[in-house]
């Protein structure tokens, strides 16, 4: 039996990518695809092709965004831009922000193109971007903040106790950056340097919980804090840190606490419970730690494991998760966390993988039970997850049945059943094109509920 982990002194002194295509002007064809049009004209079925890939592509018709309004929708969908179903084509250059309302009706608005994107839908309203700007979408219409910089790879967006709104994403020195859209409409940004990890919101502070091998600009500053805060005169090779991103020392997040790197303790996660100064996430201690390094959550498997930072004294424990009959949990790619969607409910820890595996988690004892597992992927899509108190709703585009679902299933087990069903995104997420063009098609790749909204519980 694993027992639990402390970095506490012992009575001995001893211690326990992505690149976005460049913008294209739209409806518009360059002198190099004219000529390469007309040359294929020699073959007719060549020329079908050609043609088809260098027809201009025609937006279907949609609500112009500055006067996109949340009505009485109850989620917010992004889609991505549209490939070539032919795979000859260009891409549309544009991205989609959907409302539905509990009937499935749909109102949309086509933004410029984002290969990566998150919705938050906050208390002050919808959170998205695109290439230049931020939108907040309201009841009374559409706000347009321009950003000042390229934000190609975006990871997660944060409701701040007092309205505000943190975007992380990747900075252009390979770590990590914070865009704070403050409350007058202005953006201030931090950036980081070489920084890696699994990040989280406490209180107003974006954190990362880190080491010094996946973050070398921690490095120095990690060694510096340890023997004061640890009391420890020892200083290890390697260090793990619980580092802030908003507010960065020079180019490199702030450190908060530090303790001695466990080789192969992972999460791969963007959220994390919050109680005060302690943070608590989920994690898997790697059966070979040397795997994970090379190849990931999936390519391995490992004990969960809670592991707890105290930020108030830099303590950090690692609490073996167990089942209702006192055993560990053994995770594989065939039982995740990686990526999870959770809340946080009391001492309980609810959350679901990418996956679609479910679980519980007391935050204090650690005793766990994996609830359920929702199927995440269809024949072509992923299935996306957003949770509640009460459940797990889920999003599936039925690609053969040309038609996009939101399902519900509570915590408690009871039967996973549709809140609705809808064919009138089809026209965005598969366009047909003109005469010629083989189309475009979309995923949807994130969605958010309005806050407040259990209509599948109801």
């Amino acid at each position: 039996m694993m027992k639990v982990h402390t970095d506490e002194p012992l009575t001995d002194g001893t211690r326990a990518r992505w690149r976005k295509e460049p913008m294209a002007r739209r409806g518009l064809l360059s002198r190099k695809g004219m000529r390469r049009c007309g040359i294929g004209a020699a073959v007719l079925s060549v020329a079908a092709l050609l043609l088809s890939s260098c027809e201009a592509y025609v937006a279907p018709t949609s609500t112009p965004v500055d006067k996109l309004s949340t009505g009485d929708a109850v989620m917010a969908v992004w889609m991505r831009e549209g490939r070539s179903v032919s795979g000859l084509g260009k891409p549309t250059y544009d991205s989609g922000i959907g409302l539905l309302d509990e009937e499935g009706n749909v109102d949309l608005s086509f933004i410029d193109e984002r290969t990566v994107g998150d919705l938050a839908w906050t208390q002050r309203g919808l959170s998205y971007s695109e290439e230049n700007n931020e939108f907040l979408t309201t009841a009374s219409g559409t706000q347009r903040i321009p950003h000042p910089a390229d934000r190609s790879l975006e990871y997660k967006r944060y409701e701040l106790p007092d309205g505000r709104i943190a975007v992380l994403s990747a900075s252009r020195h390979w770590g990590y950056r914070v865009d704070t859209i403050e409350l007058n409409g202005t953006i201030t940004s931090a950036e980081t340097r070489d920084t890696k990890g699994d990040v989280g919101l406490c209180g107003a502070r974006v954190l990362a919980i880190t080491d010094t091998e996946e973050s070398e600009s921690i490095e120095s500053s990690a060694h510096e804090a340890y023997t004061p805060q640890s009391g420890d005169p020892v200083n290890p090779e390697k260090l793990a840190a619980v580092v802030q991103l908003d507010d960065p020392v020079g180019d490199a997040p702030r450190v908060l606490a530090t303790a001695p790197m466990i080789e192969g303790l992972k999460s791969g996660q963007f959220m994390f419970a919050c109680e005060g100064d302690v943070i608590t996430l989920p994690s898997m201690l790697q059966d070979d730690p040397a795997a994970a390094r090379d190849f990931g959550m999936t390519a391995t498997t490992g004990l969960m494991v809670l592991q707890r930072w105290d930020l108030s004294t830099g303590q950090r424990t690692v609490i073996p998760v167990l089942d209702e009959n006192g055993d560990e949990i053994t995770l594989s790619k065939d039982l995740t966390i990686f990526g999870y969607q959770a809340i946080q409910v009391g001492d309980e820890y609810r959350f679901i993988s990418s996956r679609g595996h479910a679980f519980t988690v007391n935050l204090r004892s650690g005793q766990a039970r994996h609830l359920f597992t929702i199927p995440a992927e269809t024949v072509s899509h992923p299935t996306l997850f957003q949770v509640t108190e009460t459940g797990v709703y889920a999003l599936e585009d039925r690609y053969r049945e040309h038609v996009v679902t939101l399902s519900y299933q509570p915590w408690d087990g009871g039967e996973l059943r549709e809140v609705f069903t809808t064919n009138k995104l089809e026209k965005y997420l598969r366009t047909s094109g003109g005469f010629l063009s083989s189309g475009h098609e979309r995923e949807i790749e994130s969605f958010a509920l309005r806050p407040g909204w259990d209509g599948g519980a109801q």
